[in-house]
């Protein structure tokens, strides 16, 4: 992203009309931090030039992208996030926004800059990325410290075993009034377990409407009295919630998808067998980023739809790549579909680390290993993902690809951040990892249950 493309004093007209037109009276500014968490800031309608045109000073130290010597950044709108929101108190808008230093050169602690800025690379090649992701989440109630799935009914249940029927209807209203177009929603295999569904699209439109459909869904839980939750694994013994990402290459073109394939015998094309082959190079040091809390490491166990060991195969959902073997033409519906990431996870950085990694497969050639058709979970020969945060760590930083993806400062920042994090929860359990695995800890519940 150039130095240019932070500032939009082009769009002051335009959006101010908009303003007026629906009498906004302030705009939400939404900053997505190195975790994938939404900040915001509150401004008033008439500072709105000012902010497209110059940008809003900030604390980016108390957002932990900065140290507090150096702490002033600045906030510059995205105008084509323009957006009235249903759940919002009328008279407010949001727009997301992007991140830069003083001197108005683009922030390399953005991580939405940074994906912008991949997808503007693979742009000027005629290229396009498109993603679906799959969030799961659950709906808890809390009583006396504790917490407990709301309702009692597993896959495809309806009511009264899911008595969330008027919450997801109403998260979906909101949804859909926001632009969603919306697929799949259901009940999923554990109790209390959610998935709402919405189209594909490129990749930094997924990673704008992932962000809002998480404060979507927590925003209208709690109106109805329960929490909701996207924390990887809040129950031992359940299945853990997941963020499967569907990802194709398009031609910017003529439109077409450059992974399917008709003639070929499993739809796939050439450059989509690469593309899988670089992502299962890749996926243990993706797993930091993909799979980024001391909790992720306890969904990532078999049995439970999770990824264990790095296979792929067609439909085969205990692989971690798998092809959806779905109705249509193969040429215009194949895509690839990688199980690895969990919902806690900032898709900015996973959408840019899975392009990246992918890329490497087609630029390399790379070859992916034989077609999986068994149940993974019974191997036993196979390479595994890592065990816990402290070695997917190790494994991050080895992976020049990896790290590269993401680039040098925001490497050592979440590097260090995330040491912290998995030091702290082995001091909390005053033991080893494998000890304390089959458990989730108070720790864990209080320190993600609400920020995931």
């Amino acid at each position: 992203m150039n130095k240019n493309a932070l500032t939009h004093p082009e769009s002051v007209s335009p959006l101010m009309e908009e303003v007026k037109k629906h009498d906004i009276r302030y705009i939400r500014l939404i900053i997505v931090d190195l975790n994938g968490m939404p900040r915001a800031l509150l401004i008033p309608e008439y500072e709105l030039p000012k902010a497209l045109n110059e940008g809003i000073g900030i604390d980016g130290s108390s957002l932990g992208l900065v140290n507090i010597e150096h702490s002033d950044l600045a906030v510059h709108p995205d105008p084509t996030t323009f957006l009235i929101p249903m759940w919002e108190t009328p008279g407010i808008a949001v727009m997301f926004t992007y991140l830069g230093n003083p001197d108005e050169t683009p922030f390399d602690g953005d991580s939405r800059g940074l994906l912008k800025a991949t997808l503007d690379e693979i742009e000027a090649k005629g290229m396009g990325f498109n993603t679906g992701p799959e969030l799961e989440y659950f709906y808890v109630q809390r009583s006396n410290g504790n917490i407990a799935p709301y309702g009692s009914g597993g896959y495809f249940y309806l009511p009264p075993m899911d008595p969330t029927e008027d919450m997801k209807l109403e998260t979906m209203m909101n949804l859909e009034a926001a632009g969603f177009q919306l697929e799949k929603i259901h009940h999923e295999v554990a109790m209390g377990q959610q998935e709402i569904n919405f189209r594909y699209a490129d990749a930094l439109k997924t990673a704008d409407n992932a962000t809002l459909y998480k404060l979507v869904v927590k925003t209208i839980a709690e109106k109805h009295g329960a929490s909701a939750t996207f924390m990887p694994k809040p129950f031992w013994g359940a299945n853990g919630s997941g963020c499967h990402v569907h990802q194709s290459l398009t031609d910017l073109k003529t439109g077409k998808n450059l992974f399917g394939n008709r003639d070929s015998e499993t739809g796939l094309s050439k450059m989509a067998f690469n593309y899988v082959a670089g992502i299962l190079c890749h996926a243990r040091a993706m797993s930091m980023i993909v799979a980024p809390l001391v909790n992720s490491y306890k969904r990532l166990v078999p049995h439970f739809e999770a990824p264990v060991y790095i296979a792929w195969g067609l439909g085969n959902r205990s692989a971690i790549v798998r092809i959806p073997q779905y109705p249509g033409d193969k040429a215009i519906v194949t895509r690839m579909e990688y199980r690895h990431p969990d919902p806690s996870c900032n898709l900015y950085l996973a959408e840019t680390v899975m392009l990246r990694v992918g890329l490497d497969g087609i630029k390399r050639k790379a070859e992916p290993p034989e077609i999986f058709d068994d149940n993974v979970y019974h191997a036993r020969d196979l390479e595994m993902l890592p065990e816990n945060l402290g070695e997917a760590i190790d494994l991050f930083e080895k992976d020049s690809v990896v790290s590269g993806a993401v680039g040098e400062y925001i490497t050592k920042t979440l590097t260090k951040a995330k040491r912290d994090e998995y030091e702290a929860y082995i001091k909390y359990v005053g033991t080893d990892w494998a000890s304390s695995r089959p458990r989730i800890t108070p720790w864990e519940i209080e320190r993600y249950l609400t920020t995931c």
